[in-house]
């Protein structure tokens, strides 16, 4: 290692996702895993609330690290034209390393290459300027689900991409 690396953190970007449509399998229980780690023992979501039967209609998104599930989120189609992402978790020690970043991108790959036109989410207060930077706009006024603050954001694609 030269001596300008010297102390410098190394991005560890050995990110593998994977997909899984409904509610059983692997990547699936992976998901559900990264969620209850996140939502229920860390926010205190209400178990019922987390696990809310919707999960056999939507695809699951799962980033690992070393085989190790640290990031995920689940998607719906909403209509022909909006995917909607939700349940976006990552594990607290894989935060700050870009991991929902590289799943939402590839989240959004898919959504273009599907035929989608926008992508809709309702991000936690506290997450909002993440998704800003990933170039969603909030819109509406800030609403109150399972006594977190959330907004309403869309991405929309620009039809020459």
């Amino acid at each position: 290692m030269s001596l300008l690396h010297w102390g410098k953190k190394k991005r560890d970007k050995q990110l593998v996702i994977k997909t899984q449509k409904g509610d059983a399998g692997q990547v699936y229980n992976d998901a559900v895993a990264v969620r209850l780690a996140v939502f229920v023992d860390e926010q205190g979501i209400d178990k019922e609330l987390e696990l809310d039967g919707e999960d056999v209609h939507a695809v699951h998104y799962v980033g690992y690290n070393h085989e190790a599930p640290v990031v995920t989120a689940r998607t719906k189609r909403l209509d022909r034209n909006i995917l909607q992402v939700q349940r976006v978790a990552t594990i607290d020690w894989a935060r700050h390393r870009g991991y929902a970043i590289e799943l939402l991108n590839q989240i959004i790959e898919d959504a273009k290459a599907d035929g989608y036109k926008s992508i809709y989410l309702e991000a936690q207060e506290t997450a909002v300027s993440f998704y800003a930077k990933q170039s969603f706009e909030a819109y509406g006024q800030p609403f109150l689900e399972a006594n977190i603050w959330h907004r309403k954001m869309l991405l929309e694609f620009d039809p020459e991409s």
